[in-house]
């Protein structure tokens, strides 16, 4: 289908607003490509959020795949309804059917409409937050990495000085543990001299020993008091210094805190401040798109250009897909067709009925009494039957004494023909079952006995077998391929007994 457009009538009208209807209609497209990129963020991100919990991994897939056929439908749909809706007033189409179509385009353009601009206008905010994060992030990661660094070294600076502080206290108490152990090691010689001296001159010194005892204990609670003094220095000199890294620790966390959210709050401004500019610019393109259509429309009626279509018989014909379908059912339905209707022609005709067999009442016969005897006497007695004694002979039946229709059921031949010897029992036997009158004719029958019915079962073989040959022979010849001497030697053959046995059979039924 080709959209057509004659060249203008009023050729002043169109000269004078060439120019600026081109102009207006390239603002028109760029207008259009601005509010889709500003769609299809807030899109991709609503699907996103909907899809991740359903499909985790092909979420963004599918989310991206959605915002692209939102933004397409939004878009295209403005594209194509909007100048129907200016047409729609331009030419007045306000009746009959012509205003059902109008209302119509008119509901679109306004849905589509307010639907670009919400979401454009949304989006804004989110596009100036995208745009402002790398350099906040880039602010964040400076005051980040400079809060570490201040924290590893006022770390550094607490692990030196603890370890000073411990080693020094560490000499300090060492020192006065030796001091006092060399005290206390000559307070405890004196004792031990004393105990000597009264060892020796075997007199008493209670009281000098007494004095050194307590001169001992004096020393030891000295050394404890001195040492307990000591440790409590240390412990107060790391407290202080535990309290000074802390406070220092705290500064610069918060001068990191200050940091971070003077980095927030100044992204916080920009994306306020430059957020809600874009958004109204959004709203100023989509102005611009539909001013643009209104004045190419307006362009087009005062320049009196005509626009037709031209519709090829692609557009007329059914899709592609449809005639795909129906040529594969087709197809199909042949091939299932042809296979069983071959299928049904190698089938055999049925058999024939067997004969009735004789069936007796033993209840009739329970006070009936046969005496058989050898048939050697001429004299007739009641309740009397004479047997000849001939045996019975042992072995199948010969052709001349068998008269059964079963030898209708002989073996075929190859070529579809029966034996000969069948055919002339048949004949015989038919020969023996239809008499003409005496003057000529054959009497009518009234029904079809058993030989009448095989030869019509006969005729209905050959008959048959004929068609089936004569398929072959046809569908040969379609093809372009030689029909073989045995398959017309067939046909011959069996249109030879097809009409035999249609003259035998209106000899049975008397007809001419």
């Amino acid at each position: 289908m080709k959209f057509l457009r004659s060249l203008p009538q009023e050729t002043g009208f169109f000269e004078t607003y060439a120019k600026l209807a081109r102009s207006i209609k390239m603002s028109g497209i760029f207008a259009q490509v601005i509010s889709a990129a500003t769609e299809i963020g807030i899109i991709y991100a609503l699907s996103h959020q909907a899809l991740f919990p359903i499909f985790p991994e092909a979420a963004p897939y599918l989310a991206g795949l959605v915002a692209a056929l939102g933004t397409i439908t939004i878009e295209g749909g403005l594209r194509v309804t909007t100048p129907q809706a200016v047409d729609a007033v331009l030419y007045g189409r306000f009746g009959g059917l012509h205003l059902v179509m109008s209302i119509a385009v008119f509901v679109v353009v306004i849905l589509l409409g307010g639907a670009s601009g919400v979401l454009s206008f949304k989006n804004s905010d989110t596009i100036v937050e995208n745009l402002t994060a790398p350099e906040a992030g880039r602010e964040k990661l400076a005051a980040d990495s400079l809060y570490s660094g201040l924290e590893a070294e006022a770390m550094a600076q607490w692990t030196a000085d603890s370890t000073t502080i411990a080693d020094k206290w560490r000499t300090l108490l060492a020192g006065q543990e030796k001091a006092f152990a060399g005290r206390i090691a000559a307070a405890k010689t004196d004792l031990a001299n004393i105990r000597r001296k009264e060892a020796r001159t075997g007199d008493s010194y209670a009281t000098q020993k007494d004095n050194a005892k307590a001169a001992i204990a004096a020393l030891e609670a000295d050394k404890a008091g001195k040492l307990a003094e000591l440790e409590a220095g240390q412990a107060a000199e790391i407290d202080n210094a535990r309290a000074a890294f802390r406070e220092r620790l705290a500064g610069y966390e918060a001068d990191h805190s200050d940091a971070t959210g003077a980095i927030e709050s100044g992204q916080a401004e920009k994306v306020a401040k430059y957020g809600g500019g874009l958004g109204y610019f959004t709203i100023v393109c989509l102005i611009i798109f539909f001013v643009s259509v209104i004045l190419d429309r307006v362009h087009h009626k005062g320049s009196g250009i005509a626009e037709t279509v031209e519709v090829s018989q692609y557009d007329v014909n059914p899709h592609w897909f449809t005639n795909l379908k129906d040529a594969v059912r087709d197809r199909w339905n042949y091939t299932l067709q042809s296979r069983i209707t071959a299928f049904a022609d190698r089938t055999p005709p049925p058999p024939l009925p067997k004969q009735p067999a004789q069936l007796y009442d033993p209840t009739q016969l329970a006070n009936i009494q046969i005496t058989l005897k050898l048939d050697q006497s001429d004299d007739d007695q009641d309740g009397v039957i004479y047997i000849s004694p001939k045996r019975r002979q042992i072995g199948f039946r010969t052709p001349e004494e068998d008269s059964s229709p079963r030898d209708l059921y002989n073996a075929r031949t190859a070529d579809g023909e029966t034996p000969k010897r069948t055919h002339e029992a048949v004949l015989s036997q038919c020969d023996k079952t239809v008499t003409p009158t005496a003057d000529g004719e054959t009497p009518k029958r009234t029904h079809e006995g058993a030989d009448l019915r095989h030869l019509k079962q006969r005729l209905k073989e050959y008959k048959k077998r004929l068609g089936s040959h004569t398929q072959k022979k046809l569908k040969l010849e379609r093809a372009g391929k030689e029909v073989p001497a045995r398959t017309l030697q067939a046909i011959d053959n069996n249109r030879e007994w097809v009409h035999h046995y249609t003259e035998l059979i209106n000899q049975a039924t008397g007809h001419k």
